[in-house]
């Protein structure tokens, strides 16, 4: 009898370890989880063979997992991938952990890429099971049921009725892409944050990723603006990177990347389509930085409790910023809106108490639900347009380049460089489109004589006689465009501004205290 219980107990154990796998089998979330974790694992072991243990667990899950989908729909980010494998073994050999936990970043984020690339593949096709497995992967690292509950909501939809997916499809694309978007910007302000704080290595971290969660928004930048838009802001992620690995001190590294962020953002704005004026760009400035005070929040906070440091700390750095923004520019928003504005800068207020306080995170859901209403109703009262002449973009160039002339041959290297930049960023990006239509050889020459050439000579300490010299042929070669602009006619160049614009002199556009 004692041996017959034995069997039958045996039996069931066989029977119950038969269907564990089933029962809990691992979704590919899990799998990406997975590989994070034995890659963190790999960092803080004791012994290089430990250390490489936990890499060769992490490359094995990917091969099983990820690298055939990669190899179908994004080779590159398998050769991303693969290229970051071989980098950590190589730098754990050598006792390099910091530059492991970057390569690290590679890993990590193109995967996101190649679950979204099939997420996205799965809609096209009509497959929700693919669909629901792919999207396991963006659920568990961007907690979608609870920062995106619409996107998550979406998901369990089209899980439950497959015929759902047409009703969700642009909706679910244009929502994770957002969120890519979101974190293309996020990352470089983060590595600004970490540079005022004199923190390197994490402003490297932020870096990193920035960098390759950019390249899965980079197909959609490349659809809507071409592929040398796409290229150029590529380029510009690919320099902050470049910049936080120089020798160069904290506060030069944050002043270069605060440069580059300005290209990045008028580049997502253009992509978004929306308004790229000055106080476009000041309500677009804070309302993404809310956006991201609402995401962090809920991560940094419970139960009256900080529970994460770095997202509480990152949470009160996008709130301060926002902060900055509006009261720099409060008498502007106040003469679109009084009321819009006055309430925007309560709330404002409001979610710094409740912040410093450590007080419920939907009180901040609700304000920031609030904050942006009000955003959307400035928006609506600056859509105004007016016409510009084009020639006075001209000559707010022309006379930027000669002060940068006169600056950096004082010594004042800075001053002249943020002259170029504004010369670039805020009027020669309104002339590139109606010179194009004539003659794209020579828009292309002189955007990139003075947006990379003569910058990096700027940045490089040439001397004053070559810095002279550059800025005279981009002269010229603005003389030579305003001979071919008139081609068009009586043209005129539509932006959208405030109303208020049209009262001061268009001309002085980059002095106006619209500062983001």
């Amino acid at each position: 009898m004692k041996n017959q219980k034995s069997v039958m107990f045996a039996l069931l154990v066989i029977s119950l370890v038969a269907y564990l796998p089933i029962a809990f089998s691992a979704t590919l979330g899990d799998e990406w989880n997975f590989i994070k974790s034995s890659l963190s694992d790999g960092e803080k072991a004791s012994t290089v063979s430990d250390s490489l243990s936990h890499v060769n667990d992490a490359r094995a899950t990917y091969e099983n997992s990820f690298k055939d989908a990669a190899i179908e729909l994004d080779s590159e980010s398998n050769l991303i991938i693969e290229t970051a494998f071989d980098e950590i073994v190589s730098n754990h050999n050598s006792g390099d952990t910091e530059m492991a936990s970057l390569n690290k970043q590679a890993i990590d984020k193109t995967i996101y890429k190649i679950a979204y690339l099939k997420v996205a593949q799965a809609l096209d096709a009509k497959d929700s099971k693919s669909f629901s497995s792919w999207f396991t992967v963006l659920e568990s690292k961007f907690s979608l049921s609870e920062k995106y509950p619409d996107l998550h909501h979406m998901a369990e939809e089209i899980s439950s009725d497959p015929n759902e997916i047409d009703e969700y499809y642009d909706s679910l694309k244009s929502g994770l892409l957002d969120i890519f978007k979101l974190k293309t910007l996020e990352e470089p302000e983060e590595a600004i944050f970490a540079l005022d704080e004199g923190d390197v290595k994490n402003a490297q971290k932020f870096a990193y990723e920035g960098y390759y969660y950019y390249r899965t928004l980079h197909p959609a930048i490349e659809e809507k603006l071409g592929a040398e838009k796409a290229a150029e802001l590529l380029h510009e992620m690919d320099e902050i990177k470049e910049i936080t690995m120089s020798n160069k001190s904290s506060e030069m590294m944050k002043e270069e990347i605060e440069h580059v962020l300005d290209e990045i953002t008028l580049i997502i704005r253009e992509y978004e389509g929306s308004d790229s004026s000055e106080i476009g760009l000041v309500l677009s400035g804070i309302k993404d930085r809310l956006n991201l005070v609402e995401i962090e929040y809920l991560d940094a906070v419970t139960n009256g409790q900080i529970v994460n440091q770095e997202e509480y700390d990152e949470t009160v750095a996008f709130l301060t910023k926002a902060s900055e923004i509006f009261d720099d520019n409060q008498d502007a928003l106040m003469e679109l809106s009084p009321s819009d504005a006055q309430t925007l800068g309560s709330n404002l207020i409001e979610m710094e108490q409740i912040i410093s306080s450590k007080d419920s995170t939907s009180k901040i859901s609700i304000l920031v639900g609030k904050s942006l209403n009000n955003i959307a109703n400035l928006e609506s009262f600056a859509g105004g347009a007016v016409e510009t002449d084009i020639f006075e973009y001209f000559d707010e160039i022309e006379y930027l380049l000669n002060e940068a002339k006169v600056n950096y041959r004082n010594g004042n290297a800075q001053l002249a460089f943020d002259q170029v930049s504004t010369a670039y960023l805020d009027n020669y990006e309104f002339v590139e489109g109606p010179l194009g239509e004539v003659d794209m050889e020579l828009m292309s020459k002189i955007e990139i004589d003075m947006r990379e050439d003569l910058r990096n000579m700027i940045k490089n300490n040439a001397s004053p006689d070559e810095v002279d010299a550059q800025i005279d042929i981009i002269l010229m070669d603005l003389a030579s465009a305003k001979k071919v602009v008139p081609e068009f006619g009586t043209i005129a160049v539509m932006i959208l501004v405030v109303s208020i614009i049209s009262i001061v002199a268009i001309t002085s556009k980059s002095r106006l205290s619209l500062r983001i």
